[in-house]
């Protein structure tokens, strides 16, 4: 049923656990349906590549030169270092800096593409965009204290800052820390001498100091991470969020529940999948899909509309601004082409793996790619314009059509279910629920709410589809914690029911009593992985209203699925908040192993094995930062863990279980 790795102290599934484990009963039928139509998928992917490299792992093995690869091993006197010398501090460290810059820069790409087309609609151009967001526009024009006047005016100075915490100049990055960062920890970061130049400058210093006989102490590597992370944070995720907000507006919360899950696609229905990252074009899709004249055609074709889903984070923008379905995240993305009925995937950029195109061959799938850098080899690839995204989007609705009248005729299998789910959440929204942040502080120190924890990044194939996520979130509902969800985790959430009104059943007292009086969710999802910096804003102005450190909150993050390398950089942003973390398994962070004793009876009696760089972010971390990284694969175990946090922090601030 799984593959053992008695090193981790975990196992990984195979299929029959996946199949046995995965929540969402559609997500099973489409794993049984590709099983039976011979398509390969990640599942059979993965147990190729069984078993897996301990090194590899463990973060252990070294290719960063061509002396190389190293293994390290601190059991193996003739391994205890690389060729050039490294140690397993010195590989650890270097492997984590590495992730965290690649992190940084696909986020940092998405900040540019958005603050680029903010700078070309601020230019007297004639274009598609228009500045929607004209109270973001106004409000960050006063914290920043741009000159009042035209709204493109102020627009165009805001990208100029935003584009300098992006690629350097002009203190851009230190203008949006100063103006979002608690102070406590503001003053940390200037104490231990970590504040980033700008998210480029910060990528180019960490792949250079992890060139061959370069930076050679672990510590400094270390402080590198932290300077890279605050960059990932505040010259990625600001820039891309705040420049969203600015171009497309502010997320407001829809008056009723929005219909999710695979049953949103219509044998009917010209079905377009949106996936991807940066919701520029995709906002135009939105517009073209509305249209009378493409309805009209659609209709012609023999189809009763034009269907727009969505998928990864792009999906999870178009829910809070439009209420557009989501249906599928990284993952589940073979797994939605197995219907059948998707006309038109449309690709913008990141979260697109390779075996995708094996998939939509399979199932005469159009994948239609829009970024230059996220190519596949038989794409029909449209190269994203701003001055001309209208016409691309038409375009892209005319294609869906045509391929929509090729597969009328052949089967379509979508399983019924969809659940409902509220949406439309911003920071202003969330907190205009409660009538207030101080409500919502007044309601954690009562302990209606026990704590505030995020949900978010990937999914992996090491752990069963959307179980980690699911069971954890489940748990700390039933705790009477409040969830927030972002990026790919948040349609395991969404599709289980988690963040309709209904699911406020699973809470205890306290917590359901807030969720039926203010007309909530346990569950809130705040958007893509960039909007994790709608998180950052949220815990640090409750913790203010509280006037308390965020450090001292009862707040966690966790990463129950660790997949992408820009999950390293999410989990570093919160601890570097003062945010602790729980990281599943295996994650980039690394933390120490409890392991059984040999030769003992019990299996009560676990020793504690751990490098100086695991000991630094479950220890030294919380002297530094005042936060920790807790790993745990199992979601019971981990909302477990969770809740001990949250029960020790209420217990701190006296405000009791």
């Amino acid at each position: 049923m799984s593959y053992e790795y008695k090193f981790l102290n975990a196992e990984m599934p195979a299929r029959e656990e996946v199949l046995e484990k995965t929540p969402n009963e559609i997500s099973k039928e489409l794993f049984r349906k590709l099983e039976a139509a011979g398509v390969e998928t990640f599942l059979e992917r993965f147990a190729g590549q069984q078993p897996m490299c301990r090194f590899g792992l463990m973060g252990a093995c070294c290719q960063r030169c061509l002396w190389g690869p190293c293994r390290i091993d601190p059991l193996n006197p003739k391994r205890q270092r690389g060729i050039c010398g490294a140690d397993l501090d010195l590989v650890v460290a270097g492997n984590l800096l590495r992730s965290l810059a690649a992190g940084c820069a696909a986020h940092g790409t998405h900040a540019l593409q958005v603050v680029e087309t903010i700078l070309s609609c601020t230019a007297g151009e004639d274009m598609p965009f228009s500045l929607k967001g004209e109270e973001r526009v106004r409000e960050l024009a006063r914290r920043f204290a741009v000159e009042e006047g035209d709204l493109h005016k102020q627009a165009r100075t805001l990208a100029g800052i935003l584009l300098g915490s992006i690629k350097g100049g002009n203190n851009g990055i230190l203008q949006v820390i100063e103006h979002y960062a608690p102070q406590e920890q503001l003053d940390r970061w200037k104490e231990l001498g970590i504040l980033p130049r700008s998210a480029m400058e910060e990528v180019f210093e960490a792949l250079h100091l992890t060139t061959l006989g370069s930076c050679s102490d672990w510590k400094q590597l270390l402080k590198q991470e932290m300077r890279t992370a605050l960059a990932y944070c505040y010259g990625a995720l600001f820039p891309a969020c705040l420049g969203q907000e600015m171009l497309f507006g502010i997320p407001e919360t829809f008056s009723v529940p929005v219909e999710v899950n695979y049953g949103v696609l219509g044998k009917n229905t010209v079905n377009v999948l949106i996936h991807g990252h940066s919701p520029v074009l995709a906002e135009c899709l939105v517009e073209a899909a509305k249209s009378l004249e493409l309805q009209g055609l659609a209709y012609e074709a023999g189809a009763e509309k034009i269907l727009l889903a969505g998928a990864c984070c792009t999906g999870n923008a178009l829910l809070s601004r439009h209420g557009v379905p989501p249906v599928a995240n990284i993952l589940a993305l073979e797994l939605v082409l197995a219907t059948g009925a998707v006309d038109a995937l449309v690709l913008d950029m990141q979260c697109a793996i390779p075996g995708l195109e094996h998939v939509a061959r399979c199932f005469g799938v159009e994948i239609i790619t829009t970024y230059d850098g996220n190519r596949f080899p038989r794409d029909r690839h449209i190269p994203f314009s701003p001055r001309e995204a209208r016409s691309q989007a038409r375009e892209i609705c005319l294609l869906a059509m045509e391929n929509f009248k090729k597969r009328r005729d052949k089967d379509i299998f979508i399983p019924p279910g969809k659940t409902r789910a509220l949406a439309g959440w911003g920071v202003e929204s969330f907190f205009r629920a409660f009538g207030g942040v101080e409500k919502l502080g007044q309601y954690l120190a009562e302990g209606k709410i026990k704590g505030l924890v995020s949900i978010g990044g990937c999914n992996s194939p090491k752990l069963p589809y959307e179980y980690e996520h699911v069971t954890l979130a489940k748990e700390l509902i039933r705790y009477g914690a409040l969830v927030f969800t972002t990026g790919c985790a948040s349609y395991a959430l969404l599709n289980a029911g988690l963040a309709s009104p209904e699911a406020a059943d699973l809470a205890p007292g306290g917590l359901k009593e807030v969720c039926l009086k203010h007309g909530l969710a346990p569950v809130i999802p705040l958007g893509a992985c960039t909007d994790n910096s709608r998180l950052v804003q949220i815990y640090s102005r409750v913790a203010a209203a509280a006037k308390k450190k965020t450090s001292q909150m009862p707040y966690c993050h966790s990463g129950p699925a660790p997949g992408s390398e820009k999950n390293i950089g999410q989990g570093l942003t919160f601890l570097l908040h003062g945010v602790s973390v729980h990281q599943g398994f295996p994650g980039g962070i690394p933390v120490p192993v409890h392991r059984p004793v040999e030769n003992r009876r019990y299996h009560d009696e676990l020793k504690l094995e751990m490098s100086n760089v695991a000991r630094f972010f479950a220890e030294g971390a919380f002297k530094k930062l005042g936060a920790r990284v807790y790993g745990e694969p199992y979601p019971n175990m981990a909302a477990k863990t969770i809740q001990m946090h949250l029960h020790r922090q209420r217990l701190a601030l006296g405000w009791g279980g």
